[in-house]
């Protein structure tokens, strides 16, 4: 007979902050290298031109650019994490940027509301997705507490959700 399975503590905000900072960094180390061969191959001689259909520099000098945006909504959000405002209690007890929160419903999820969402980490067996409220979840949940129920339309239809947790 196999013991029940206990649940899993809820993770602290702090631990759940570093965790995804690590995960930011992670992820703009790789962006970079890729925006440095980005470039290369936007600038290298190799890449010119040969006729009026060859497109190739044009193309490798539009994923450089996009790089270069993504690498600076990274560099933003790291030192956003980096802050005090990014693990400070709420000042107010409701979904806002800087809050952790655990909804419930299609399924259950831990969400960190940052200034831009993108990205996720594992902490304490839970996973927890970095969202902004600019995000069809965030902006859903925007402004309420625990105890609320909210829908958010999808791709695959309307889900409803609970807070069931606010950090």
């Amino acid at each position: 007979m196999t013991p029940p399975v206990q649940p899993l503590s809820p993770p602290s905000k702090i631990d759940a902050v570093r965790a995804l900072q690590a995960a930011i960094d992670g992820e703009l180390q790789s962006v970079e290298s890729t925006a440095a061969m980005a470039r290369d191959e936007a600038t290298n001689t190799e890449t010119k031109a040969e006729g009026k259909y060859d497109t190739r520099a044009t193309e490798a000098s539009y994923l450089a650019r996009g790089q270069a945006w993504r690498i600076a909504e990274l560099r933003k959000l790291s030192a956003w994490l980096a802050t005090e405002q990014a693990t400070a209690p709420l000042t107010h007890p409701v979904v806002q940027v800087g809050a952790l929160v655990e909804v419930n419903g299609a399924r259950s999820e831990w969400v960190y509301i940052g200034p831009v969402g993108g990205g996720k980490a594992t902490i304490g067996g839970h996973v927890i997705r970095l969202i902004s409220l600019a995000s069809p979840l965030g902006a859903a949940m925007e402004d309420l507490e625990v105890g609320d129920a909210f829908d958010v339309e999808t791709p695959r239809g309307q889900r409803s959700y609970e807070i069931m947790a606010l950090g």
